[in-house]
């Protein structure tokens, strides 16, 4: 279809060819006013975060604007980083355009051949015609002569033009011919180079489209993973912990107005000129709960001394007697106090050596507080009035005792306290069009949490265990897939670099897998596609307004002795010097577990004996008086930057007595993302389905160090 009348064919793919730069640089004007587009958005969605962070600090839902300006914030980098792939984008069209322009130059030096054949072909085909008419217009002549009669001389003349122009009319036809050959022989050879041109554009222009659809569909995801973590976050915040949190940053106390009883006049007691009220309450401003408990008790043992001397005055058995039985309501502290850090490190061992499945994400297992109410002795029978009954002074020992008591056993409880931050993972593909004529996507989220113990004074000597789950998302519109195709293709994925897994617990509801395999560094899971559907079918019923679903496939932990399976290593040390006792811990990071992930949100947490005073710390610390510990922040650490990615830390105080019991332990937290410690990943095998995001994140679970002498 090259050819044709007028031998324009080749013009006609010349220009064509020269079209294609048209649409590169159209197509990049077209991200560039898209990537424009998100711009404005993650602008517009950064105001909007500033907008919440200026949320009314005051009532119940303050917190709730802390959640509105996180999702939105987030939002706000997805958006930022869906413009940075369109730019990136850009970056590659224009490289495209630039090698397109090159293609086209050396194809047009290589095919001026065949514009001299088109050119030498439309030159014959006018000397053609025009010999043509010639000759045909002297055949005309010579027919015309001999059928007037012309005289014999003129005939003769007309058949010897007529015979010339035959001649050179057969001469031309005979040129015409040859250069046409090598016109058609030119010319289908341009032809097919025009078309390889041509495929080799359409090709990389489906590919940068391509990429321009995988970088909004994965932004896509970003945005669904946002809102079922805003939606989750809703859905934790429950009202009960709005008031409760409320009620703790706003409290104003707990202590109730304590019962007057009335007491009759005693002349004996009350010193000349002097006058004593009982009859109204007072109060003594600015004094904490261990002052009024303290005032309590001298008031009280006061007035006990005076009972005492009065030989059994009043008729009750004691100011007790119309009460019921005390409750002393204790608050138990996250974290023990280094007389009982031995129960600590007991605990921990066992908990890291005993441990064999991750907890649940979507739980938090921060234990903030406990309580515990402790009741009083049960008052004996009227009859506490015999010789057995207390004299108030015992009853005030009594009280003292069941105070010490408490703190004794509070100390106790909080020592196998520790603390764990939460992570909420949130992940899954967007909600998007399915066609059975597209790879169908899904994603994938590895969770790890780390537990370690180093022993005092030593990084090298510790117990780690890597406790990990593998989930994956699929879009709410796979379902229709499914349903309509029975026979829907095997999804299968294998799991690599698992050399230094233990234990593996798959979900055998939906998951197949050979034991025998023979590559000891990789598993290979397919789906049991009928109950997939079938689970898929409830979660949709379920969540009709879900826009992905996330399916639990798998278990597994890492235990080992190695400290490289580690990623921050702690090697404490504690001095003692009389009253005073100095710690020291040097961290630093281990770039053989994740080399390239930061650890961020770090803190370092000691806790320290109730009478500890003169705190000292370097670099400085947050002193919690409440709970009785310090509390380190550290920036991001980074496993390639040695001055980022190791340090000291030290605290010093001074005790009432010497200090005889085991020194304190430390606890780190921390969490990464991009990386598993485990080295674990997963890849789909086959066809027909395509991994859209991987998602790697870990934290700490317990993460202690312990201290030596």
């Amino acid at each position: 279809k090259a050819f044709g009348e007028k031998n324009a064919g080749f013009d006609v793919l010349y220009h064509n060819m020269k079209h294609g730069q048209i649409a590169t640089k159209e197509l990049a004007e077209f991200v560039r006013e898209r990537a424009a587009i998100e711009e404005t958005y993650s602008k517009s969605m950064s105001k909007l975060a500033k907008m919440a962070s200026n949320g009314s600090p005051l009532g119940t839902f303050a917190p709730m604007w802390d959640l509105f300006r996180v999702s939105s914030d987030k939002l706000a980098l997805c958006h930022l980083e869906l413009m940075r792939k369109m730019n990136d984008l850009i970056r590659d069209i224009n490289k495209y355009g630039d090698e397109q322009v090159k293609v086209h130059r050396k194809t047009k030096e290589e095919q001026v051949g065949t514009l001299d054949a088109v050119q030498a072909v439309q030159v014959q085909s006018g000397h053609l015609q025009k010999f043509r008419e010639g000759y045909h217009a002297k055949c005309i002549e010579l027919d015309r002569l001999r059928k007037e009669g012309a005289p014999q001389k003129e005939l003769e003349k007309a058949e010897m033009k007529s015979k010339k122009s035959a001649e050179s009319f057969a001469v031309c036809i005979e040129k015409y011919n040859r250069v046409g050959g090598d016109f058609e022989q030119k010319m289908s050879e341009s032809a097919q180079k025009f078309q390889d041109i041509e495929e080799a554009h359409l090709r990389q222009m489906k590919q940068l489209i391509k990429g321009y659809s995988h970088s909004i569909e994965d932004t896509h995801v970003q945005v669904g993973q946002v809102h079922e973590e805003f939606k989750q976050n809703v859905e934790n915040i429950g009202i009960d912990n709005l008031i409760q949190r409320f009620a703790e940053q706003k409290g104003t106390g707990k202590d109730k107005p304590a019962l007057v009883g009335f007491e009759e006049y005693m002349t004996a007691l009350v010193p000349e000129g002097s006058k004593k009220s009982r009859g109204k309450a007072f109060r003594i401003p600015g004094l904490g709960k261990r002052d009024k408990e303290s005032l309590f008790l001298d008031s009280l043992s006061a007035r006990c001394s005076m009972e005492d001397k009065e030989d059994n005055f009043y008729s009750s058995d004691s100011d007790f007697d119309d009460e019921e039985p005390k409750k002393f309501h204790i608050q138990i502290r996250p974290v023990g106090s280094s007389s009982n850090s031995a129960a600590t490190e007991m605990e921990l061992k066992a908990t890291v050596g005993a441990l064999t499945l991750p907890p649940n994400r979507g739980q938090s297992f921060r234990q903030d507080s406990a309580e515990l109410l402790v009741a009083a002795p049960p008052r004996p029978a009227r009859a506490k009035r015999s010789s057995g009954r207390l004299s108030g002074c015992e009853r005030v020992s009594v009280f003292r005792k069941i105070n010490r008591t408490t703190e004794a056993l509070v100390s106790q409880i909080c020592a196998a306290i520790t603390i764990l931050p939460t992570v909420h993972l949130s992940r899954g593909p967007s909600p998007i069009s399915l066609s059975t004529q597209e790879l169908w996507p899904v994603a994938a989220a590895i969770t790890e949490y780390i537990n370690a113990y180093f022993k005092g004074g030593q990084h090298n000597r510790c117990l780690v265990k890597i406790t990990g789950d593998l989930t994956m998302s699929f879009p709410a519109g796979i379902t229709r897939i499914f349903t309509a195709n029975p026979n829907a293709p095997v999804l299968s994925f294998r799991l690599v670099n698992i050399s230094r897994v233990n234990h593996f617990l798959p979900n055998q509801k939906l998951l197949y897998s050979d034991p025998s395999q023979s590559d000891p560094d990789t598993r290979d899971f397919w789906f049991n596609m009928q109950a997939l559907n079938l689970y898929l079918q409830r979660e949709a019923e379920l969540n009709p307004l879900a826009s992905y679903y996330n399916v639990a496939l798998l278990k597994y932990q890492v235990s080992s002795q190695d400290p490289g399976r580690a990623p921050l290593l702690l090697s404490a040390e504690c001095q003692r010097s009389g009253t005073v006792t100095r710690v020291a811990l040097d961290y630093h990071c281990c770039p053989a577990t994740a080399p390239s992930t930061q650890l961020t949100a770090v803190q370092v947490l000691l806790p320290l004996d109730h009478t500890a005073t003169d705190l000292q710390c370097q670099p400085p610390a947050s002193w919690n008086a409440e709970e009785r510990q310090l509390l380190w922040k550290l920036p991001n650490l980074s496993p390639t930057n040695h001055s980022k990615g190791s340090g000291t830390l030290c605290a010093s105080w001074q005790c009432l007595e010497v200090p005889r019991g085991p020194p304190p332990s430390l606890a780190v937290q921390f969490v990464g993302s991009g990386a598993s410690l485990s080295g674990m990943d997963v890849e789909l095998v086959g066809s027909h389905y395509r991994m859209s995001l991987v998602k790697k994140r870990f934290a700490t679970g317990k993460y202690m160090a312990g201290c030596s002498l």
